[in-house]
């Protein structure tokens, strides 16, 4: 079993997202069955020959997939929060974000845990402190397959319920990182040209700028905007520059610059990933890239199992396994880009209903443009901020780099301004690449990676589509 040697994980994650995908259909008996029948099929599937002590483990891997789809199970089926009524409660509000024409208030309570409310107007910031008397109600239930699931996408964000808010008063502050963030995304809005305060706002402290995103999700490099594995290693990388590979010290600026973006769960899977690499550092192992990005999508399902159905945790996971394959296989970083985008075509498409033909190839340079453009324009924003002289005549300088993207990019959607929409065969193509990719990277038979490809991409569309 090839896959025990190099990413026993893997079989997990698959296994655990097969029962999550079918928990709709079959309800218990998707974790109670098909769980363990998955996990024991991509093992057997990867069977090529016997590796010392490989039952043990086997054995061992088994008995931790189930505890972890019992975990996943009991919360999923969980009832939703008794409604309550708040009188003169006191809470923080840790996130403030555009919802239609209203807005989408987080409210974490002092004795409740967190509550969504709404309101027309953005009468609160980011990290104030609020009392407020309010009502709870349970989350609407779906009333078909292509509504809008209210309770798994908040309960995702571990938000209880949705709130009723009135007589909502301003108290005194105190220090939050919500509060910090939002400090730091008003110096920005300030202190640095339009352009860079934008895209600076969405990689330091990960606010979402409406014209900003659609503009990136025209030309296909919107994820280069949500706070993901990219900003992280770019981060990451330069810390390793400066400091070399001191483990605490890296440590502490990784979940640092996490929290202070929002912990978004792309974010933090990228978080475990290098985590999990620092820590095999220590011991003197080497760390499997495709092994660290199926541990932390497991982490990440145990601390909240309604993220499976978030899609940014699923593109993150998918395209973070694709990359991660290929990278380990040997392929060429040309071929990553429209690797990734036929892998993360069936969510895209199905989800946003097309995927732009022009990203294929702007991705092809997108993230070293980016890379260097981040990592000038956080330079000169950090000496903006702490006013040195003739630094607002270097920020106009990287507000030129951002400027000049946009005109490239532009240009390339003018010239194709086609969406690829979505459709069966390019869906089954993209489920069937990630596995030809997992299969090369665990250097299966070409014969078992043909067998493997059908029965896996056939199942895997079945079950998410």
């Amino acid at each position: 079993m090839e896959i025990l040697r190099r990413s026993p994980m893997l079989a997990v994650l698959a296994s655990l997202a097969a029962g999550a995908g079918l928990y709709d259909k079959l309800g218990v008996w998707a974790f109670v069955v098909v769980v363990p029948v998955i996990f024991a099929g991509v093992m057997f599937l990867t069977y090529e020959r016997e590796i010392p002590g490989q039952w043990r483990f086997f054995a061992f891997t088994m008995i931790f997939t189930l505890l972890c789809s019992w975990r996943m199970y009991a919360v999923i089926s969980s009832p939703p929060a008794e409604n309550v009524v708040f009188v003169a409660e006191e809470g923080t509000v840790t996130d403030v974000r555009e919802w239609g024409r209203i807005y989408a208030l987080t409210v974490e309570t002092a004795s409740r845990g967190k509550y969504a409310a709404f309101s027309h107007f953005a009468d609160f910031m980011r990290g104030s402190r609020i009392k407020f008397d309010g009502a709870t109600r349970a989350f609407r239930p779906k009333r078909n397959g292509r509504d809008f699931d209210e309770g798994r996408f908040w309960r995702g964000r571990n938000v209880n319920g949705i709130m009723s808010m009135y007589n909502a008063e301003e108290l005194p502050g105190r220090f939050s990182m919500a509060l910090m963030r939002h400090k730091l995304s008003r110096k920005l809005t300030i202190y640095t040209p339009e352009r860079t305060s934008r895209y600076l706002r969405a990689a330091w402290v990960g606010e979402r700028d409406k014209p900003l995103y659609e503009f990136h999700t025209k030309c296909g490099t919107v994820h280069l905007l949500a706070v993901s594995g990219f900003h992280v290693g770019v981060v990451m990388m330069l810390m390793m520059f400066y400091i070399g590979r001191k483990t605490l010290i890296l440590t502490v600026i990784l979940w640092a610059y996490i929290f202070l973006t929002g912990a978004a769960p792309s974010a933090m899977r990228a978080g475990l990933m290098i985590q999990i690499w620092l820590c095999a550092g220590i011991f003197g192992r080497k760390s499997e890239a495709v092994n660290s990005v199926a541990c932390a999508g497991v982490i990440l399902l145990m601390y909240s199992p309604f993220l499976f159905w978030d899609i940014g945790f699923r593109l993150s996971v998918i395209s973070a396994l694709t990359i991660s394959a290929m990278i380990e296989a040997g392929y060429s970083w040309l071929m990553i880009s429209p690797a990734v985008g036929l892998v993360t075509f069936p969510q895209v498409a199905y989800t946003f209903g097309g995927v732009p033909v022009v990203g294929v190839l702007l991705n092809l340079f997108a993230p070293m443009y980016f890379t260097f453009a981040f990592t000038i324009a956080s330079f000169g924003a950090f000496m903006r901020l702490m006013n040195f002289p003739l630094s607002n005549y270097f920020m106009m300088t990287v507000e030129g780099i951002f400027i000049l993207w946009e005109k490239i990019a532009g240009t390339f959607v003018d010239v194709m301004p086609y969406v690829l929409r979505w459709n069966y065969f390019t869906a089954w193509t993209g489920c069937g690449v990630l596995i030809f990719f997992v299969c090369r990277y665990l250097d299966l038979a070409p014969l078992r990676i043909a067998a493997v490809m059908s029965v896996v991409s056939f199942a895997a569309f079945a079950v998410f589509m």
